[in-house]
């Protein structure tokens, strides 16, 4: 009677990568024994050895399991988004050196825009072509396709194949049909069944025109979970922008952030450096929490967010900045809140939260909407949320509620008087 003496437990679905030991078996009198599950641990599966085999398998939760997982799909993010990131650099570059600092002239923040979401997805599918694609994004080429955007498009595909032939990688030319199809892949509505890429091509566009931040945001949901995040941000200082006196030029600018489910959050350089991890501050005195908002008073309520400060005794001002920036800032520390309060009638976008979401809690932060409630990307296109967002660390976590929802509760009766 053969003998077992290793036993392990594994996820049924690692099962196949056992296959080609059990077939190399070196003694067939001792084969190896698989039993599919247990009532204990209906989603995991017993593997018996015999003991003349040293093996080292060990329990594997699911959690584990998805935290391995992603790796292939996350490089290929930080690929997409760094090559997008050069290209609104360049764009950025003449925009700067036109004196273009007006939204009214829509062109060069369009080139970029486009091409950045043009991109992202060639990239994705150049480097995940085995799997099916699903891109949720901000830009169809609708527009592009009209009579009057012809040179336009030519520029977008100039600018698109420039930055390929740059970097070297992909050996191809695109077409200004090639570069059409590729942004018209953004059209997915997302859910929460299957795979979704969700894009916002530039994150902060009045950011972008003034020469100041803005973001490349690109993050994966898997059955509506945000699983990977990428932030590419051109213009965010690699050290901390906490110092509002210290002068930012001095400091090399251009940080990637990036975020797999259950391994932590990392930021490198845009030219390539090693990443190094970063956590969200420490800080359990709300009257030491600095905190950031949207720049622009158009995107943000800064009254409501003001009252908040108050009551939770903030003593330093707001830092304001645009996009998806101020998340990589808050998750390597250089504050602890950030609030976003848009006006009524306004429906957040998931390309707008997704990447810089799992990017701050996989640094150990926590996103909320103004009741408590996590963010929920599984609906479609848009966010359902109360009122608004709050991010910050979970020692701070309660008591900023507390002032959100008193502060909240305060303006609704100030609106409606008895």
């Amino acid at each position: 009677m053969a003998l077992y003496s290793t036993t392990a437990i594994a996820p049924r679905s690692k099962l196949s990568h056992l296959s080609p030991i059990l077939n190399k078996n070196p003694n067939p009198r001792k084969p190896y024994l698989l039993l599919s599950s247990t009532s204990n641990f209906p989603n995991f599966s017993l593997f018996f050895a015999p003991s003349s085999h040293n093996l080292s398998w060990r329990a594997r939760s699911p959690a584990m399991a998805m935290a391995e997982s992603y790796g292939r799909e996350l490089a290929a993010a930080k690929k997409a988004a760094s090559l997008a990131a050069r290209l609104c650099q360049t764009v950025q570059k003449e925009i700067l050196k036109s004196d273009v600092q007006s939204k009214s002239d829509k062109s060069p923040v369009t080139v970029a825009d486009y091409g950045s979401q043009a991109l992202v997805s060639l990239v994705l599918r150049k480097e995940l072509s085995s799997d099916s694609f699903s891109l949720v994004a901000e830009e169809d080429s609708g527009d592009l396709r009209k009579d009057g955007a012809k040179e336009t498009l030519k520029r977008i595909t100039k600018l698109v194949n420039d930055t390929l032939s740059a970097d070297g990688t992909y050996d191809i030319s695109l077409s200004d049909d090639d570069v059409l199809d590729a942004i018209d892949s953004g059209k997915s509505e997302g859910g929460p069944d299957g795979r979704h890429w969700v894009l916002d091509p530039i994150d902060g566009t009045k950011g972008f025109l003034r020469g100041d931040q803005y973001a490349i945001a690109l993050a994966l949901l898997d059955k509506g979970k945000v699983v990977l995040g990428v932030l590419a941000c051109p213009n965010l200082p690699l050290t901390s922008i906490a110092d509002s006196n210290k002068n930012t030029h001095e400091s090399q600018v251009g940080c990637l952030f990036s975020a797999k489910i259950g391994t932590g959050s990392y930021m490198q350089s845009l030219d390539g450096s090693a990443p190094t991890k970063v956590h969200v501050s420490n800080v359990e005195n709300p009257a030491d929490a600095s905190f950031f908002e949207s720049f622009e008073a158009a995107h943000s309520l800064h009254d409501l967010s003001s009252s908040i400060a108050t009551k939770l005794g903030v003593q330093a001002p707001p830092v304001r900045i645009d996009s998806q920036a101020k998340y990589g800032a808050l998750a390597r520390g250089d504050g602890a809140i950030y609030l976003r309060f848009p006006h009524k009638g306004y429906r957040e976008k998931i390309w707008d939260h997704a990447a810089g979401c799992i990017v701050v809690t996989e640094a150990g932060g926590i996103a909320t909407d103004a009741a408590g409630n996590d963010l929920d990307f599984s609906k479609g296109r848009f966010l359902d949320l109360d009122t608004g967002i709050i991010v910050t660390n979970k020692k701070l976590m309660p008591s900023l509620l507390n002032a959100v929802q008193a502060s909240l509760k305060e303006q609704a009766q100030t609106a409606s008087p008895l």
